[in-house]
């Protein structure tokens, strides 16, 4: 297992007017800015909040930063088909071309991955689809029987409205654009491992990256992040007071009145510095470094937490050792949210004692791009310490009120970058990102310079085998675990009952901890996720975590999208589509079911967007219960829950996180989710399963029962056990399997397959 430097070897980035790396420098320094009224949005122009018969009220500002349909250099490689309808596709292609064209081509033997940020959270396509997909179900239950072609018909004059529509929602799933991004460009063999918990989740890509280039499992990692913008976005911040009203972005600004959006894809190309020189790579920067945290108990899931941002800058610093005063410049989240940048301009402060970085933030002029945001940050701060420069920060005049005292500086023309004035060694940069649900990433970049290249990229691995602890599961029906474990043990579904109770009863204050009113526009899915916890925790006098709060990790996995993204999908996008219908029956089966809709569901409002997250419910978990650790959601299809074990393992070796909690439940958007999977509702079961995985010293120290011992594998097993259950809980059915071979005794068991992690769960220790 290598202990040697990762280093950046090579990046590509398609964001509004950028077209490759150079574009970014320039443009994130001098312009012009980004943003205007979208083509994309055209015919969105009178949106509303309201349902079709409801009052309407002024239209949204729906203007941001779009990624041109057409790029500079034309179409790559003849993927014309992919600009129309498929957009983070068509970027994620072309930032991959970029980035192949920069560096030494992969040697035949070479074993590459994609770790990639991405969505269903802030991703057009899947929006426009998902709603097309539910008005198109609406309107033909309402139609005139005996017309079989009515659905392709409706499908065609929907997509006039939005090309997006034109294909069912789960040709936008992000493991399924993943999958058609790398094809033709990436060994076709490339695994794949898509990560999720908002701004941050590119840093955490490249973490990830980081983590299997040092185990070995990868010999290039392809790291990066992917979003769409689009109208129903607009809304859900404007609900939440987030966006300029001046339609200027001043990040760090005593004068900063909200953010602007855009989107767009970035990816960059790490390797071991050692192959890195060999192949005669230009090494743009090293890896020196990260921290992960959630902010634990704060005045509000979205609000920022000075203790979280600082925590996981003082990690990132602790994986080397690094000074404070040697930070020299800061690539912060600046979002030009008055409070979000103050309080991150005082976490700086706080985490670099004895410094005075440089933080600049590349947002007033390209946009908060969303999911590659962290991405694109890191690209702008490898680039400056490659050319030993700080780049000036545009829209920039004082510092607000509340920061003019602090040790930071915001340059207003650019300034060298110079080694260390008491040492003389390399310079050292960071990269900061944080997001809703209250996680934070932090990664430290050093220079390559010409002296001994002493930089850990990542803390060592303490052990190769895990600690199975504890589990819990939450079912239709409402089971205990000893009656789950008994079915499982005898080779029954885990409950004879497929759906949970609709709709989903609110968990109570002691349960969730969480003011009833507010549960009350909370997703079923996070219901789920924090009543499943308490469970998990309720070991007696104690919980479970006693006393492990501080690094207690968070990992989680579905499939598809949740059910209150889909209903605001429909309340926001739907009547816009349908009014390309030129058929009297058509229009009034379309507005007949809109109204219907719009009576059972609760318009958009500021908890719209947080309570539709699947990251969001991890989040709500980590605040309520003081939990420090990352948390993060992976998607790799139905293989999610797998997947999702290998992530807490990769952070658990590590001794980053002490605790993981693995969730992956399945609930609301059945019917969506069986269309996409092309199998019938009646296939599917509803449920949420959780297990507790430590290290095998943690849990002999805490005297846990280890009730198995599991071991993962990045590289797909092919002759791996199949996972899948009947019924199938879709992205928890990897976790019922493991679940269910511990209970049957048959151990060791593999299970794995072509496009998943493998996961091994053998016999625990002897009386364990």
């Amino acid at each position: 297992m290598s202990m040697e430097p990762v280093c950046l070897v090579g990046a590509g980035v398609v964001v509004p007017g950028c077209e490759g790396i150079e574009d970014l420098w320039r443009r994130a320094q001098d312009g012009p800015p980004a943003f205007g009224f979208p083509d994309r949005c055209r015919s969105y122009e009178a949106l509303s909040s309201a349902g079709p018969d409801e009052p309407g009220r002024a239209a949204y500002d729906l203007r941001f930063g779009e990624v041109a349909a057409t790029s500079a250099t034309g179409s790559i490689d003849g993927q014309a088909s992919f600009e129309r309808g498929d957009l983070q596709v068509s970027w994620l292609r072309r930032c991959l071309t970029q980035c192949l064209s920069t560096t030494t081509e992969p040697a035949p033997h070479s074993r590459s991955a994609l770790f990639l940020a991405a969505s269903t959270e802030a991703n057009h396509e899947l929006d426009a689809a998902l709603a097309a997909d539910m008005v198109l179900d609406g309107m033909v239950e309402r139609l005139p029987a005996g017309r079989p072609e009515a659905r392709n018909e409706i499908r065609q004059l929907l997509q006039e409205a939005d090309p997006c529509a034109a294909s069912p929602h789960g040709k936008f799933l992000p493991h399924k654009q993943a999958e058609r991004a790398v094809h033709g460009i990436l060994p076709e063999d490339t695994p794949i491992l898509v990560v999720d918990n908002i701004c941050p989740s590119g840093l955490y890509a490249v973490d990830l990256g980081v983590k299997h280039l040092l185990d070995g499992s990868v010999d290039i990692a392809f790291c990066g992040g992917m979003s769409s913008h689009g109208p129903l976005r607009q809304v859900y911040f404007s609900e939440m007071g987030a966006l300029s009203t001046s339609g200027r972005a001043r990040a760090f600004d005593a004068e900063a009145d909200g953010t602007l959006f855009s989107e767009g894809a970035a990816v960059v190309v790490l390797k071991r510095l050692s192959d890195a020189l060999r192949d005669n790579d230009t090494v743009l920067t090293l890896l020196a470094g990260f921290g992960g945290a959630s902010d634990g108990k704060s005045k509000a899931i979205f609000a920022p937490s000075q203790e979280g941002q600082t925590r996981a800058m003082i990690r990132a610093r602790s994986v080397n050792n690094v000074p404070g005063a040697q930070v020299a410049w800061i690539v912060g989240h600046g979002t030009a949210t008055r409070a979000g940048d103050t309080t991150e301009l005082h976490s700086i402060a706080a985490a670099h004692p004895d410094g005075t970085p440089w933080v600049t933030s590349n947002k007033p002029l390209l946009g908060h791009t969303g999911m590659p945001c962290g991405i694109v940050s890191l690209i702008q701060a490898a680039m400056g310490l490659h050319r030993s420069t700080v780049p000036r920060q545009p829209n920039h005049k004082t510092l607000p009120e509340h920061a003019l005292a602090l040790p930071v500086r915001i340059p207003s023309a650019p300034e060298p970058l110079m080694p260390t004035a008491t040492s003389g060694e390399p310079p050292f940069a960071g990269v900061f990102a944080c997001g809703l649900g209250g996680i934070n990433g932090y990664q430290l970049l050093r220079s390559l310079g010409s002296g001994p290249h002493d930089v850990s990229s990542s803390p060592p691995s303490l052990c190769d085998e895990l600690a199975l602890v504890s589990w819990t599961a939450l079912v239709p029906g409402r089971a205990d675990d000893s009656a789950v474990a008994a079915r499982l043990s005898r080779g029954d579904a885990p409950s004879q009952e497929r759906r949970f109770e609709s709709p989903y009863p609110i968990p109570s204050f002691k349960q969730s901890l969480i003011i009833p009113q507010i549960a009350a526009q909370l997703d079923m899915s996070q219901l789920l996720a924090i009543e499943l916890v308490s469970r998990l925790g309720d070991a007696g006098k104690d919980h479970l975590w006693e006393g492990l709060e501080e690094r207690i990790g968070i990992f989680g996995a579905r499939y598809g999208p949740s059910q209150s993204a889909a209903d605001s999908a429909v309340r926001c996008l739907g009547s816009s589509l349908v009014r390309s219908l030129d058929e009297t029956a058509a229009q009034e089966a379309a507005d007949a079911y809109l109204r219907e809709h719009a009576a059972k569901t609760r318009p958009v409002g500021p908890y719209s967007l947080v309570g539709r997250m699947s990251s969001a419910a991890l989040g709500w978990v980590a605040n309520r219960r003081d939990f420090h650790g990352p948390t993060m959601m992976v998607d790799a299809g139905l293989a999610s829950g797998l997947a999702a074990l290998h992530t807490a393992s990769c952070y658990l070796r590590r001794g980053e996180v002490d605790l993981a909690l693995v969730l992956a439940w399945n609930a609301g958007c059945i019917e969506q989710a069986a269309q996409s999977l092309g199998i019938s509702p009646h296939e599917i079961a509803e449920g949420a399963f959780a297990i507790a995985l430590a290290r095998p010293e943690t849990a002999r120290e805490r005297g846990w029962r280890v009730h198995a011992r599991v071991h993962t594998d990045f590289r797909a097993e092919r002759t791996a056990r199949d996972w899948s259950q009947q019924p199938s809980y879709l992205a928890a059915d990897g976790l019922v399997a493991v679940l269910r071979a511990v209970l049957e005794g048959e151990q060791p068991q593999r299970f794995g397959g072509a496009a998943a992690p493998s996961v091994s769960v053998l016999p625990g220790p002897e009386g364990g």
